[in-house]
């Protein structure tokens, strides 16, 4: 069996993204949401942490949801299947009991 490999999404690489498909600089970001454009670089080349405030700025000048930005790859990675599989199990055994 062939496992598929998923390409994983960085906080910065969707920032960057986001960023070219509306056409802007990091300047031009910069103004609209008044972050440095030293910061904005450090957030796109993986230097610098995002941070939950910083991802509402961003998302909220790209018209998306902070969500989009702190979670790119999704809710369900491959990586915590088992743990999160043991979870649920859990969860359901315990939902049953009460």
């Amino acid at each position: 069996m062939s496992r598929k490999s998923r390409y994983v999404l960085s906080h910065g690489e969707v920032v960057k993204e986001l960023r070219l498909k509306k056409g802007w600089t990091q300047k031009i970001l910069s103004e609209i949401t008044e972050m440095a454009v030293a910061n904005i670089s450090n957030i796109e080349s993986g230097r610098s942490n995002l941070g939950e405030e910083r991802a509402i700025l961003l998302a909220e000048a790209f018209g998306v949801k902070p969500e989009f930005i702190l979670f790119p790859n999704g809710f369900e990675r491959e990586d915590l299947k088992l743990k999160l599989d043991s979870i649920r199990s859990k969860v359901r055994k315990y939902d049953k009991a009460s």
